[in-house]
């Protein structure tokens, strides 16, 4: 939703000479509406970062019909992003890698990031 994180990332990619990814900017339950033929999900990958509550099955139910060869989920609620793995799974999803990363010593909190890929 942050139109200003989505310039970043494009400037971003320019400075690293990036071409072969896009950014799109608007609210998750509506983002595949701008997502064109031009990304067939099979030859896509999809990399999310939710809030701690997760994500909400409508985003999890669009993301699996545009059907990306992997999603890249990143988290800071191992809980919700444990919950979210179960359902990727139940759509035909299948867990590649998980990796935690403790960014906060000191503290309870960890990110994690899972790759998952379309079986």
């Amino acid at each position: 939703v942050s139109a200003n994180a989505v310039e970043c990332a494009r400037k971003n990619a320019g400075i690293n000479n990036i071409a072969n990814c896009s950014f799109f900017v608007g609210k998750a339950e509506n983002i595949f509406e701008s997502v064109s033929s031009d990304y067939p999900g099979a030859e896509t990958s999809v990399i999310i970062d939710p809030p701690r509550s997760g994500c909400d099955m409508s985003f999890i139910g669009q993301l699996a019909r545009f059907a990306p060869a992997k999603i890249v989920y990143v988290s800071c609620g191992p809980d919700t992003q444990a919950r979210d793995a179960a359902e990727l799974q139940k759509l035909g999803y299948r867990l590649e890698k998980l990796q935690p990363f403790d960014l906060f010593p000191q503290t309870r909190h960890i990110e994690s990031v899972a790759t998952f890929l379309r079986q």
